[in-house]
């Protein structure tokens, strides 16, 4: 019907970057299986660490109290002690770098899929990113609240970029560590390939920061609450308050345990004393950086724990594991965060900020609206999606057509979506409610597949789900030259 279906270049790189966060693979090798797997074993492991270095303060002391005659056996047993105690140091120190290593080239794939060398490139790049995140994560099924669960940490991560550049912008960070590293001529990539001072130092940070905020989640005492001992509970099931506030508890100590401890710092390789030393400093700061924000972000108030607080309410509301999630409600995220703002339990200022920067209509939204010539508003609808970033008017997303005269097309124009042609908003209904039901089903039957399946649907819809409309190939550069 329209091509061949599959995934773009661009696509696959998309789904490749969910899996190296939080894959089904069997290797096991994704973020969160690493997580994972690191707290399965860190009991063990340190029991293990413990009980070698007990065994060498042993036999220490034995060693000073053993006559000088029976010293030699006494001392091949401390320096075997002592091998075996390093070995395991060298072990665990390898695994924990090996670690850090694939957190930092994930995070820095991430990065050079959302940001360019300027800022207009990087709306463009983060509104593309956001919105095939939304259309390849099918609006309905079975497996939806498992998939969302994945989309989410880079959802959120690309959100916290923006939030912290409009919050730039308009002169409203104080954080030493940014400020200390922020100059608006060098914000953004070198090259397409190559990281900016700024890029490395706060953004890395913050996009991990973000995409780990939910890690301790993956701690077995978290699992135990959220899938049962044995394993057989919905881990998407409404908690109670008391086994709400446990897994909080637990989330919040094992993501700061595992960033400290499971990532820690990155070694020094090289020589130079002086190089060593502003190197080590460099990434205590980060570590700084990336606690404060975690530590800071279940309470920001007017701080920096917002930049991952606030998107992280928005990315849940718009990837939502709940069972009675609507695709159509994903324009009350933006409300959901202002009201979240007048409980004082965010910064206002930042949820404006956001709310600016998204609009209330999300990345990848299926518009429904009336088109116009000559102001005259036509007796039909047409279908668009939601593809730019910063609109004028946080009612009027802007969009990309994906339908002219009933006809799906692969490079639809750009254009506004005004809340006088917006279906989503019931007055706007009224004015094709004078169009007979016949030529109503008519429109929908072009607009839609298998319309026997879906009769049941508004003969003037709200809203439409462009994920079927996404999965043919042609269909999924909706931000070519959008600007």
């Amino acid at each position: 019907m329209h091509g061949p279906m599959g995934e773009s270049f661009y696509t696959k790189s998309v789904s490749a970057l969910v899996d190296s966060v939080q894959g089904n693979a069997e290797s096991r090798s994704s973020l969160f299986e690493q997580a994972e797997k690191y707290f399965a074993e860190v009991e063990q492991m340190n029991a293990i660490s413990d009980e070698l270095d007990n065994q060498v303060k042993t036999l220490s002391t034995s060693l000073e109290l053993t006559k000088k005659k029976l010293q030699k056996p006494a001392l091949e047993k401390l320096d075997a002690a002592k091998r075996a105690l390093k070995q395991h140091q060298v072990k665990q120190e390898k695994a924990r770098s090996q670690r850090l290593q694939q957190v930092t080239e994930v995070v820095t794939k991430l990065v050079l899929l959302c940001e360019s060398t300027n800022w207009e490139k990087t709306q463009v790049n983060s509104a593309k990113l956001l919105g095939t995140l939304q259309l390849v994560c099918a609006g309905q099924g079975n497996k939806l609240a498992k998939q969302s669960q994945k989309f989410k940490p880079i959802y959120k991560a690309v959100l916290a970029l923006r939030l912290m550049d409009k919050l730039l912008e308009d002169k409203h960070v104080k954080n030493k560590h940014i400020m200390s590293y922020y100059k608006a001529s060098d914000r953004y990539c070198v090259s397409d390939n190559e990281l900016s001072a700024f890029q490395n130092q706060v953004v890395i940070p913050l996009v991990s920061a973000a995409i780990f905020q939910d890690v301790g989640l993956f701690h077995p005492e978290a699992q135990r609450i959220l899938k049962g001992k044995d394993g057989g509970l919905d881990e998407f099931r409404v908690l109670d308050q008391e086994q709400r506030l446990a897994l909080l508890k637990i989330n919040y100590e094992q993501s700061l345990n595992y960033v400290t401890y499971g990532l820690g710092l990155e070694s020094y390789v090289g020589n130079d004393k002086e190089e060593r030393e502003r190197f080590k400093k460099n990434q205590i700061e980060r570590m700084k950086f990336v606690r404060t924000m975690l530590v800071h972000s279940p309470k920001p108030k007017q701080g920096i724990g917002n930049l991952i607080k606030i998107p992280q309410i928005y990315a849940s509301f718009i990837f939502s594991t709940k069972q009675d999630a609507n695709f159509m409600d994903s324009p009350k995220a933006g409300l959901l965060i202002m009201k979240t703002a007048k409980r004082n339990a965010v910064s206002k200022t930042a949820a404006k900020a956001l709310l600016s920067i998204v609009g209330h209509f999300p990345q990848g939204y299926g518009v429904t609206y009336i088109p116009r010539t000559d102001n005259e508003y036509s007796d039909q609808y047409e279908y668009a999606v939601v593809v730019g970033l910063n609109p004028a008017d946080p009612f009027e997303p802007i969009c990309r057509a994906a339908t002219k005269n009933l006809k799906f097309i692969p490079n639809g124009q750009m254009l506004t979506v005004d809340r006088h042609s917006n279906l989503y908003f019931p007055q706007v209904k009224k004015q094709l409610e004078k169009i007979s039901p016949e030529r109503l089903e008519e429109i929908l039957r072009n607009l839609v597949s298998n319309f026997d399946e879906r009769r049941n649907l508004a003969l003037i819809p709200s809203y439409w789900e462009p994920y079927d409309f996404f999965c043919y190939t042609k269909f999924q550069n909706l931000w070519k030259q959008a600007y």
